[in-house]
């Protein structure tokens, strides 16, 4: 499966997961009584590890049948097969886990090469950029635009004093996965 068809089905099962129960195969989760579909447990699981920096989803293969995940696929190192499988265990209606997933120290250069990943790592980091300085009541997070490459960030657009544009500047610093901040924010001078 090449990396552009993995991604599109990727997609597809985030896109799914926003059904939630459009499928009819469903795990009942013993604890709470509710009941997730296999395609929501698996859309989970993807998303998760997307998100994870440690773990690169585009190598992993998320099978569920009936809240039994099997994993399969290659990861870097021993601690990164624990950790997707306890992530998989923490995704509400999984019963058990087959781990089949082979330790690969090939695969750690590969993920760390860059392409795919990077741009999901930096979008990533673009959004909880984003979001930070919108939910910030102190900055005008509308007026700045965000933009990230290689983890390092840019700033720009207008902000109303040196206060604010010191604040989003380390409002992005200490958002995490961030290397570096370029901010080309001006002061505009206007009161909002």
């Amino acid at each position: 499966m090449t990396l552009i068809s993995r991604t599109k089905n990727m997609f597809s099962i985030l896109a799914l997961a926003l059904c939630l129960g459009a499928v009819p195969a469903f795990a009942n989760d013993n604890a709470t009584g509710e009941q997730h579909s296999d395609t929501w447990i698996k859309a989970s699981i993807v998303t998760r590890y997307t998100v994870n920096k440690h773990l690169n989803p585009f190598k992993i293969d998320v099978d569920v049948n009936q809240g039994v995940v099997t994993l399969r696929g290659k990861v870097a190192k021993k601690i990164n097969k624990d950790l997707a499988e306890q992530i998989a265990l923490g995704v509400e209606g999984v019963h058990d886990v087959h781990n089949k997933l082979t330790v690969d120290g090939s695969a750690a250069k590969a993920s760390s090469s860059g392409g795919v990943m990077d741009t999901v790592r930096d979008s990533a980091i673009t959004a909880k950029v984003k979001s930070k300085l919108l939910l910030n009541d102190n900055t005008h997070g509308l007026d700045i635009k965000v933009d990230t490459t290689g983890r390092v960030v840019t700033l720009k657009g207008n902000v109303s004093s040196d206060a604010e544009r010191q604040l989003a500047e380390q409002i992005t610093r200490n958002t995490d996965g961030v290397t570096d901040v370029r901010n080309d924010l001006v002061i505009s001078g206007k009161n909002r």
